[in-house]
């Protein structure tokens, strides 16, 4: 795993509510789903209220060793636009995906959301050569079923334009 991702950001969700509209109204969402008192859980998500968003939804799901260590990331729910983008790994490891650098970025961004135990939002300003035109940016929101560890992360995928292409 690489210390260093060229193109790359960790940041605090809460720093883009006022410039990205959808982080703000699924940080809203979740916020009136827990009180603002607690981490969300997945019980609290009700596909319903977020229709047209779930093309762009995934849920992750952490595995750690004996000691809580993050030690893989299986992806339980893709959405389609993720599917198309990224290629189908619903029920698999994010070490399965071909390029090694999404694992990473994926592996570091669930580390970077267990420190901080808040929703964080992930930018890649360069993707790859070939996708070098596009950025991506994925909103993390950590889930716990017992209002403790984090064991799983509800996930926003945006892809855009570069403003650099």
């Amino acid at each position: 795993m690489r210390e260093n991702l060229p193109g790359f950001s960790f940041e605090d969700a809460e720093d883009h509510r006022a410039d990205m509209p959808v982080v703000d109204r699924i940080l809203s969402y979740f916020e009136a789903r827990t009180g603002g008192k607690r981490l969300a859980c997945r019980a609290d998500i009700n596909p319903s209220d977020m229709k047209d968003l779930l093309p762009d939804v995934c849920i992750f799901e952490l595995e750690k060793d004996p000691d809580g260590l993050l030690e893989d990331v299986v992806i339980r729910l893709m959405g389609t636009n993720v599917v198309s983008f990224y290629g189908e790994l619903t029920g698999k490891s994010i070490f399965t995906h071909p390029s090694s650098l999404v694992a990473d970025r994926i592996f570091k961004s669930a580390v970077f959301g267990l420190k901080r135990r808040c929703p964080v939002l992930v930018q890649a300003f360069t993707l790859s050569e070939e996708k070098n035109h596009l950025r991506v940016s994925v909103l993390y929101v950590p889930l716990s079923e017992n209002n403790a560890d984090i064991d799983r992360f509800f996930t926003h995928v945006s892809v855009s334009r570069s403003l650099t292409s």
